[in-house]
């Protein structure tokens, strides 16, 4: 999957949503990129802290999927964005933010639409998409 590609067309959804990043535990790797004109809200070194933290939140969520299933994505509202957090495949996370006007489920759609689109697998679904 090309991540860079599918951050850049992530962003050109919507002009509110501020940052599209994948964190990738394979590689220990960050991809991201900002919409033009926004500021970002912390360092770089935060962000990256942020996205190692929301993969370890992941598996965290995992520890009842026996009994609940397994999670499929979360959105979550903060005061000053918007995230919703999907994974890409067994080792990447991908991690949306959005200016808190913009409701996520408004993008959340063409956001799935644009990870099928360049997943390397055919039949991506966030279903089958577990973070192992």
């Amino acid at each position: 999957m090309n991540y860079n590609r599918l951050n850049s067309q992530i962003l050109k959804l919507h002009s509110k949503i501020r940052y599209s990043g994948v964190y990738h535990i394979g590689i220990v790797q960050i991809y991201e990129k900002i919409q033009k004109g926004i500021t970002r809200l912390a360092a770089n070194e935060k962000t990256q802290d942020t996205l190692i933290h929301a993969y370890m939140r992941w598996k965290a969520r995992r520890h009842y999927s026996s009994l609940i299933g397994e999670p499929l994505y979360t959105i979550t509202k903060y005061e000053k964005i918007n995230r919703i957090t999907i994974p890409l495949h067994s080792k990447a996370l991908l991690m949306v933010n959005t200016e808190p006007e913009l409701e996520p489920g408004e993008i959340f759609d063409d956001v799935i639409k644009l990870i099928q689109k360049y997943s390397d697998d055919p039949d991506y679904t966030p279903k089958q998409a577990y973070m192992g």
